[in-house]
């Protein structure tokens, strides 16, 4: 046995000793364990609610009675997110951008149903899952077992005695290290054992969950490095405690707040009231569907005259009012989804900002790792919204086209009024067995992986900092 693991042994024993250690220790190992198990049953849970909502929303409209197309346009139709394989280890954003979406004719709608705005307080700081144990509460309970580990033979006066025996500063600290490293390795292994599962009921996920786990290992070995250095160098146990605990905070509560107040500033974005505003603003240019005689579709009924070889909408061979709608929906989409273009790049670029922050937090590094390996980050939000959306457009325009290709003009135009023009323009039900489902994925394992290479590689830039601190201060104790 070498001397630095019979350091790290020495220092196992002390903390086994100490009532306080080994409680922190057992209370980390339970809240990690509970948070992976707990997080496990309500994916799965969540997996099987949105399933049978999904299926159940599909059922309603495929079961309507005989209706006219545009008012199974209003009827709408709700899709739902599937919950990623790797949201059972990091929920991301997904806990607080909401879970399914409303689709209806002239409307983008957001997601809605967060699970943030239904839960506690605590769910809105952050969702109590194997991540955010890992990344917040694990660095703070090595703290308080680490934080006296080289410090305490120094104030003891021990220290002397071990470096006359032949124990090197050097020795001294990388047991120290590989002691409350142990530690962090136990804490680590629950999301050992989640990688396991997912790589056997999920293949496909194994490098996603693979790059997260190696994340979350980095950044532990940063905090066991930097808890150990700090350790050695402070003259007391309450300096190295408090500067720790200072260091802990900032890095994990201080500079993500001043990250997102930057990224608003430097890009601001939009309300949701706003936008609404300066939608409604665009879409009056484009006119009001539910009236053909608007001035915005003038020029449009020229143009279909025109086509046709008529002079009047009446000889038309299909159905104006459809035209129109599908006109409608096609022009009042493309300044719906122009402003959600521009919404989800200032929140792109917002992203970015916090990104950069990552090099001065390597909590922020090891965030946006994990939630772009999950597949649970920004990006993939709005690829559910934008899916949606496309999904959304294709279902209200089949709708609009059987509105044009199946209706008399003139029965549309009497339905008001003729209870028998009223039953013509009523589509045969099986035309709502058309509804394609709808099932959205993360993004390919590629892409993610991809994007978190970077934050990675800051990770690992983080790990060297420590390490070569660590190396400086065993250097000058050396000389002392």
């Amino acid at each position: 046995m070498s001397i630095a693991t019979r350091v790290a042994a020495g220092e196992w024993q002390h903390l086994i000793r100490t009532r306080l250690a080994l409680t922190v220790i057992v209370m980390m190992l339970a809240l990690i364990a509970i948070a992976a198990s707990t997080s496990a049953i309500q994916l799965s849970n969540e997996a099987q609610v949105r399933a049978s909502y999904q299926q159940e929303a599909e059922e309603a409209f495929r079961n309507q009675p005989a209706r006219h197309p545009h008012r199974v346009v209003h009827y709408g139709h709700y899709v739902f997110r599937n919950p990623a394989p790797l949201s059972t280890i990091d929920p991301g954003v997904d806990t607080f951008t909401g879970r399914s979406i409303f689709l209806e004719g002239h409307r983008r709608n957001t997601a809605t149903f967060a699970e943030a705005r239904e839960t506690s307080v605590l769910t809105r700081l952050g969702a109590v899952s194997p991540a955010f144990m890992l990344q917040v509460i694990t660095p703070l309970l090595l703290i308080l077992i680490g934080y006296g580990s080289v410090v305490r033979e120094r104030e003891r006066g021990t220290l002397l005695q071990l470096v006359a025996q032949g124990v090197s500063p050097s020795t001294l600290i990388k047991g120290k290290a590989m002691a409350i490293g142990g530690v962090a390795a136990l804490a680590a292994a629950p999301l050992l054992i989640a990688v396991l599962w997912l790589a056997i009921s999920y293949p496909s996920e194994l490098l996603s969950a693979l790059v997260l786990l190696t994340g979350h290992l980095l950044y532990l070995a940063f905090w066991v490095m930097l808890i150990v250095a700090v350790s050695a160098f402070a003259k007391t146990a309450r300096m190295a405690l408090i500067t720790l605990m200072i260091l802990w905070a900032v890095s994990t509560l201080l500079i993500p707040r001043v990250a997102a107040d930057v990224a608003a500033s430097v890009y601001p974005s939009q309300t949701q009231t706003e936008m609404d505003i300066l939608i409604q603003r665009d879409m009056r240019t484009v006119g009001d569907s539910h009236n053909i005689n608007d001035a915005g579709f003038q020029s449009f009924q020229e143009q279909v005259l025109a086509q046709y070889g008529v002079s009047r909408i009446e000889d038309l061979q299909v159905n104006y009012r459809g035209l129109v709608s599908l006109q409608g929906e096609e022009a009042g989409s493309a300044v719906m989804n122009r402003y959600a273009g521009e919404l989800h790049a200032v929140q792109r670029q917002q992203s970015t900002v916090m990104n950069v922050f990552s090099l001065v937090s390597p909590y922020l590094a090891i965030r946006n790792l994990s939630m772009r390996a999950a597949g649970t980050d920004l990006i993939n939000h709005q690829r559910f919204l934008d899916e949606a959306e496309a999904h959304r457009y294709a279902l209200i325009q089949e709708l609009n086209t059987l509105h044009a290709h199946e209706l008399d003009f003139a029965d549309d135009t009497q339905r008001s009024v003729n209870s028998e023009a009223e039953q013509r323009t009523r589509v045969n039900p099986e035309f709502w067995q058309r509804l394609q489902s709808f099932s959205f994925a993360p993004s390919a394992v590629s892409e993610r992986l991809l994007s978190a290479a970077p934050l990675l590689l800051i990770l690992l830039l983080w790990l060297m900092l420590a390490a070569g601190l660590i190396r400086k201060i065993a250097d000058k104790a050396g000389k002392a």
